[in-house]
């Protein structure tokens, strides 16, 4: 949902209007911040003097903030003209009296519902809407999908058991994709029907029915109320239903995502916003009817940003979903030149020695959009040199420009074997993030990383390094976790410039270091949260190739606040008391 740019006023407890204004003007942004509460001062005082009242106010007395503006939708179906409707030639869905009908008790419908203006889908957020199911057949079928997705408001999938959302070949129809789904399905499930997980139009997995639940959806004939939620931070949803007039009948069910080849440093979660590629999508339903039928009704629609209470699983240690930001590294850290360039025209040749050097023994990596004998390669490492790790959903890495004459450390078993990244500002970290990769290397292989402290202690440890064509995850000797940062970036010939790998290889692998309780040598614990940490050491395993560290990102201790403000504030009070002003309102 577009930012708003209009100014908008409401009453502040000094009795004055209040104005509100977004607060950032990114793309996208939906978020506001109201202005600090100001009682009126007499035109006198300088404008000067006004702001410094205004902190000392919001600071010292107390005055409140607003807090943050989602996008909402509220009032079910009862504006029929907010929705899209799409269907087929034997049926089209309507909206009447604040009732979407779906379907209807015939076959072979498929069909979506869509809202017209796109949601914040990207963060927390929760939907509400009661399903009922009216003249089915025996059995009923299909179903339907709850979908937040990126393809548009005519978007629809087949019909039967694809309800309206999955394209099987040769319907006419097409995926919905990019797209998160989670619905019901009736036809041809075990009894009491079960629920579906889809992502970008297809099924990520049939769940059937959670064990707890006591609730049969194919019988139960009396209105359902379901509330679908996603927690961003672990990349969890959630679904719950509930028989309107016997709560009793229920199920629960929470999905961190279907389990993935690639394996996660926290859950196996569905990060919407890196599904979808963005973090505004439309949000509605599709169902389908196959060979045999049911209607199905949907009222007190509601959609919402909310921060529902989603747990991530016990084993996931807390530290791997906090938030890490790229840790800014002096030019002398990186000692290699290891990207091929997008602004470099290859043909079926060598590489010259001057665009990069082999990572392994022939091949390096390059950057996307590279164009070889005329043809723009896929793959290739972002354009825009920062990615957010799809290890974990919250990590960003930010990468060296590739036409830097250095943009790696790169270390070499027959050349240098260790090097050190040093950081641009001395900082204090909670936790810290390593992107690096290994040629000719194991499945389970690292090096080791020393951490040296502006206080002169040093810390070692380790980090994974796995070989770039491993597609793995796991845990070092001294337990720290590794995955799959960015999958499926190719490789490129220095010798022929010819593209290999993909589309699931080679693979960047990230490192989360907990400096509250590092492992330190596979025992023991060190706490060096909170240490302003100068630079990192990085030492090559023996057993290893070749190992190239690309980037480091971290989660720095806030520092305090500054006393500056108050004091500033006191200032303000000081030079008012002394022009003897007085305020007309009181906050």
């Amino acid at each position: 949902m577009s930012s708003k740019t209009s100014i908008v006023t409401s009453a502040n407890s000094c009795g004055q209007p209040q104005p509100i204004r977004p607060a950032g003007n990114s793309p996208g942004s939906n978020r506001y911040a109201r202005e600090p509460l100001m009682c009126s001062i007499p035109s006198s005082v300088s404008r000067r003097s006004a702001l410094i009242v205004a902190a000392m106010a919001a600071v010292a007395l107390g005055c409140g903030w607003a807090g943050t503006s989602k996008a909402t939708i509220s009032g079910g179906f009862s504006n029929s003209g907010n929705w899209v409707l799409n269907g087929n030639s034997t049926f089209v869905p309507f909206i009447s009296g604040g009732d979407l009908t779906l379907t209807t008790g015939q076959n072979g419908e498929n069909t979506s519902a869509w809202y017209t203006t796109q949601q914040d889908v990207g963060a927390s957020w929760t939907a509400n809407f009661t399903w009922q199911v009216s003249v089915p057949s025996n059995p009923p079928a299909d179903g339907f999908m709850f979908v937040v997705q990126g393809a548009g408001t005519s978007a629809l999938g087949g019909g039967g058991g694809s309800k309206g959302y999955e394209n099987p070949a040769p319907t006419g129809f097409t995926d919905v994709s990019p797209s998160v789904g989670m619905g019901v399905e009736l036809f041809g499930t075990p009894s009491g029907g079960g629920l579906d997980l889809g992502i970008n139009g297809q099924f990520a997995s049939d769940v059937g029915l959670p064990a707890a639940s006591t609730l049969n959806l194919q019988t139960d004939a009396n209105p359902i109320n379901f509330t679908i939620s996603y927690y961003a931070p672990a990349h969890a949803i959630s679904v719950s239903a509930v028989d309107s007039t016997n709560s009793a009948d229920s199920l629960t069910y929470t999905t961190y995502g279907p389990t993935s080849s690639l394996g996660l440093l926290g859950p196996p979660g569905i990060n919407v916003a890196n599904t979808l590629g963005s973090n505004s999508a439309y949000v509605g339903f599709t169902g389908a009817t196959g060979g045999f039928n049911m209607e199905q009704d949907f009222t007190n629609f509601s959609f919402a940003n909310s921060a529902p209470t989603i747990a991530p699983p016990p084993s996931t240690p807390a530290y791997i979903l906090t938030a890490r930001s790229p840790v800014a590294l002096t030019a002398g850290s990186f000692n290699a030149d290891n990207v091929v360039e997008n602004t470099v025209s290859l043909t079926s040749s060598a590489i010259p020695s001057n665009v990069a050097t082999p990572v392994g023994s022939f091949n390096t990596f390059y950057e996307a959009g590279l164009s070889v004998g005329g043809t723009v390669q896929s793959g290739g490492l972002p354009t825009s040199h920062q990615f957010v790790s799809q290890a974990d959903g919250v990590t960003t890495f930010q990468l060296q420009h590739y036409t830097n004459t250095n943009n790696v450390l790169h270390l070499n078993s027959g050349g240098i074997t260790s090097g050190t990244m040093t950081l641009s500002t001395p900082t204090a970290f909670t936790t810290l993030a390593i992107l690096a990769v290994s040629t000719n290397a194991g499945s389970n292989t690292g090096g080791t990383v020393t951490l040296n402290f502006a206080n002169g202690q040093t810390v070692t440890t380790d980090y994974g390094a796995p070989d770039w064509f491993s597609n793995t995850s796991g845990t070092t000797p001294d337990g720290n976790r590794f995955a799959i940062a960015l999958a499926g970036i190719g490789r490129i010939a220095v010798t022929n410039s010819s593209v290999s790998g993909l589309p699931n290889e080679p693979d960047l692998y990230e490192t989360v270091l907990n400096l509250a309780d590092l492992g330190v040598n596979g025992g023991g614990t060190v706490n060096m949260s909170g240490h302003v940490l100068d630079s990192l050491t990085f030492n090559l395993n023996p057993s290893t190739f070749s190992t190239d560290i690309f980037s480091v990102s971290g989660s720095a201790v806030p520092e305090p606040a500054p006393l500056v403000v108050l004091a500033s504030g006191t200032v303000g009070i000081l030079f008012l008391r002394r022009r003897k002003l007085k305020y007309s309102g009181k906050c």
